[in-house]
């Protein structure tokens, strides 16, 4: 199925909740490395480390499904190259 064109109207909304997706899904994944540092640092037994690694887990999958979803999002975008095609719009 080829993916429909976007109006004027609707650009803007994607170019924005793209942008939005891309910066979440990349501070989760920071956030994920920042846990599994602490999980590291904690006693193999301790209920804090179980918890941090399921959050940990979650917070990955998250970050997986948003990656997926900015591509579907930047699909409804025009390429770069048609617009820095040299024609002059006016």
């Amino acid at each position: 199925m080829k993916p429909s064109t976007v109006v004027a109207t609707t650009r803007p909304f994607f170019e924005r909740a793209t942008a939005i997706v891309d910066e979440t899904w990349h501070d989760l994944d920071r956030m994920a490395g920042a846990l599994e540092r602490r999980v590291a640092e904690l006693n193999v037994d301790s209920t804090e480390r179980a918890t941090l690694e399921l959050m940990t887990g979650w917070m990955r999958e998250l970050a997986r499904r948003l990656e997926h979803t900015e591509a579907e999002l930047a699909a409804h975008l025009p390429a770069v190259a048609e617009e820095t095609s040299g024609e002059d719009p006016a």
